[in-house]
């Protein structure tokens, strides 16, 4: 029910929460959402209050903890509980002993949340120290239900028609140098700019962006998640702008991650939107030569495919993006939609 309907992102997800805290008991809870393509967190929301921990919890998270984001996307069950893990044994993590156990928390349950277009978010539901652990059967329900979450999460994010910076009023790039500790050292004026369009880290205005952070972790630690997951992120601002993230780890001097910000390209901005709207491999290559200008004779000679083909193609995709016509279906693949 909540994959099919039409909510925000924050709704889908606290629906989704209430709808799990009747079949699985937890009282704390954490979604991040992600970037499909690098499965790195952009931003999140829950009732915790580990915020000041979020550098070292990300840090350990990256570094090959027992229980990660990165060792899920690496292959296996898409939810494992901490205490199946460590075999009832918290303390084996040092990501508990550091970062959740000094809150208060006990068990924790991580889900990927992914469906075929990529890794959206993650949940992690917590108890309480005084409370039983998750068992197998939450721990199956959850696995069970990680690609209805990622769709629901998927079909949550474009409550509207994104925009993409023009050419001329993209804002400069920007750089940020990270200490191996995930703290900033220095950085460009253009990077503070760019600071205030990025979601922050919970309550504390201080701290960076939750995927400063992220990036930062995976540019030290070593490779954990399987190969094709870039260290990047896209994150479309408050005002509708697409922007990417970048980060890698600096040689020479003292070292460091050099984490760099800019606007999406076209192509960066085609690519989630195609995965937003779940458009499948063949419907993406039809709509990029679509916009390149090819007609429909073109498209087909292009496919290998009949212009009857093209055409029940196109249907598809109008069906899934809610436009009417290739004008509007080039603006919203393209990010200018809100200039029609």
């Amino acid at each position: 029910m909540l994959a099919g309907a039409r909510l925000d992102a924050d709704e889908a997800r606290r629906e989704a929460v209430a709808a799990l805290a009747r079949a699985v008991s937890f009282k704390r809870w954490c979604w991040p959402l992600s970037d499909p393509a690098s499965a790195l967190s952009i931003s999140g929301i829950g009732e915790v209050d580990f915020w000041p921990s979020l550098p070292q919890l990300v840090a350990l998270e990256h570094g090959g903890d027992l229980t990660s984001k990165p060792g899920l996307l690496a292959g296996g069950p898409s939810s494992i509980a901490l205490s199946a893990v460590t075999q009832g044994d918290l303390a084996r993590s040092r990501r508990w002993r550091e970062c959740l156990g000094p809150y208060g928390i006990g068990d924790e349950l991580m889900t990927v949340c992914h469906d075929r277009q990529g890794c959206w978010a993650s949940v992690e539901l917590m108890r309480e120290r005084s409370e039983a652990p998750f068992d197998e059967h939450d721990q199956r329900l959850l696995a069970e239900l990680a690609p209805t979450l990622g769709t629901l999460v998927r079909r949550s994010l474009p409550p509207s028609w994104p925009a993409a910076y023009s050419a001329t009023g993209a804002p400069a790039p920007g750089t940020m140098i990270l200490d191996f500790e995930l703290r900033p050292m220095s950085w460009t004026p253009s990077f503070a700019g760019w600071l205030d369009q990025l979601p922050s880290s919970g309550p504390d205005t201080a701290m960076l962006p939750p995927a400063v952070y992220e990036i930062g972790a995976r540019a030290l630690a070593p490779p954990v998640v399987p190969r094709g997951f870039p260290n990047r992120v896209r994150i479309r601002t408050p005002q509708g702008h697409w922007s990417v993230l970048e980060g890698a780890p600096l040689e020479g001097g003292d070292g460091g991650i050099a984490i760099t910000i800019r606007a999406a390209s076209p192509e960066e901005v085609f690519d989630i939107l195609c995965r937003i709207h779940d458009l499948t491999r063949r419907e993406r290559e039809l709509a990029k030569l679509m916009l390149a200008g090819m007609a429909t004779k073109q498209l087909a000679e292009a496919l290998c495919i009949s212009p009857y083909t093209v055409q029940d193609h196109l249907k598809a995709i109008f069906a899934k993006t809610g436009v009417r016509s290739r004008r509007e279906l080039i603006a919203r693949l393209t990010g200018q939609a809100s200039a029609l």
